[in-house]
């Protein structure tokens, strides 16, 4: 068998093999060059410029003429029932509220009875003293809430010392018996 024949015999199978070799060459150095974040050092950052007669502007959004915003620090309230002793420390006891409104006629958002902020503190758990609680903002109607800083508040429980059973009075003795023990003697 002669050099000729090596290279000649099975000519399309060998052909394959080599195309298919070149072919998961690219494929794997390809992956490398894209995983390699050193890739783009050598490149230089150059600004792009920008034909601006092409642009149409666009109008601008009508500006309410009624529009109020209001940035103010308000107490946060405790819900509780009344007959509850517990206590709770607020950290911080009160929020800053970004409100703005364009209701007509305008709200008075700057009032504690028109902007409440409340603490539900009745889903603590029972063995939970200190914890992290959102805070609940009711506003009046129209009014766009922007801004709660801080969003949670550190709720300590303090729970009163338990109240002492009935005292009880010192038994007194009776008359008619210390008579008698005087009339003895």
């Amino acid at each position: 068998m002669g050099w000729q024949d090596i290279f000649t015999r099975n000519i399309g199978w060998k052909i394959t093999s080599l195309l298919l070799a070149v072919l998961t060459w690219i494929t794997i150095n390809t992956f490398q060059e894209g995983s390699n974040p050193g890739r783009f050092q050598g490149q230089a950052l150059t600004e792009q410029r920008v034909d601006n007669t092409a642009i149409i502007p666009l109008a601008a959004a009508p500006a309410s003429t009624n529009r109020i915003e209001v940035v103010q620090a308000y107490d946060i309230r405790v819900l509780k029932l009344p007959d509850d002793p517990t206590q709770y420390i607020l950290q911080p006891a009160q929020v800053t509220l970004t409100l703005a409104s364009d209701a007509d006629p305008a709200p008075d958002l700057t009032s504690p009875t028109a902007v409440k902020v409340l603490l539900d503190p009745t889903d603590i758990p029972p063995g939970v003293n200190v914890t992290n609680k959102l805070v609940k903002v009711f506003v009046p109607p129209d009014t766009i809430i922007k801004g709660i800083n801080p969003e949670r508040v550190k709720v300590t429980r303090i729970k009163p010392p338990p109240s002492s059973l009935v005292e009880m009075e010192p038994v007194k003795k009776d008359s008619s018996e210390g008579d008698d023990a005087d009339n003895g003697e």
